[in-house]
């Protein structure tokens, strides 16, 4: 793919994953104003700490992209593309997860 499509191909993922974040952010906040509400309820309730939650969340999909990877084929109804586009996600909500834990020190 040439540096120009890549840019391109890129900027319309991004877009995508930004939608994405937005519609599932709604549900899963639960109508609260903290972007990781639903990782810290988990956490709560199972004694880790929320960045363990997000960590386990990420996994899963690096498992189906890994199973993808060495076998070619997708195992579930959902697309390669959208686990690569979760797990984007998740390592977004990781790194704001951390940024939120540094600035409280």
């Amino acid at each position: 793919m040439k540096v120009p499509d890549f840019i391109k191909w890129a900027e319309s993922v991004q877009k995508e994953e930004n939608r994405i974040m937005l519609t599932k952010g709604k549900e899963y906040t639960v109508s609260d104003e903290d972007k990781f509400k639903n990782f810290k309820s988990i956490a709560e309730r199972i004694n880790i700490e929320p960045q363990k939650v997000t960590l386990i969340y990420l996994l899963k999909h690096m498992d189906s992209i890994r199973n993808y990877v060495l076998s070619g084929v997708e195992s579930s109804d959902e697309p390669i593309m959208g686990r690569i586009m979760d797990a984007r996600n998740y390592l977004l909500l990781l790194g704001g997860m951390i940024e939120e834990t540094m600035d409280n020190r």
